[in-house]
């Protein structure tokens, strides 16, 4: 999403009521907090790693 694409959404958050604002600040928390992300992919840890071989 570009930046333009963002100021548009963000203009569109001010149409949401509180109970979907409270909803969507909710899933936000959520992915925010997932341990499960990966500084590395796969190819890239496959990579770094060969170069110690």
């Amino acid at each position: 999403m570009n930046s333009k694409q963002f100021e548009v959404f963000k203009k569109q958050l001010k149409s949401l009521t509180p109970s979907q604002l409270r909803t969507l600040k909710t899933e936000i928390s959520q992915t925010l907090s997932e341990p499960n992300r990966a500084l590395l992919t796969d190819e890239e840890q496959q990579l770094i790693a060969s170069l110690f071989k």
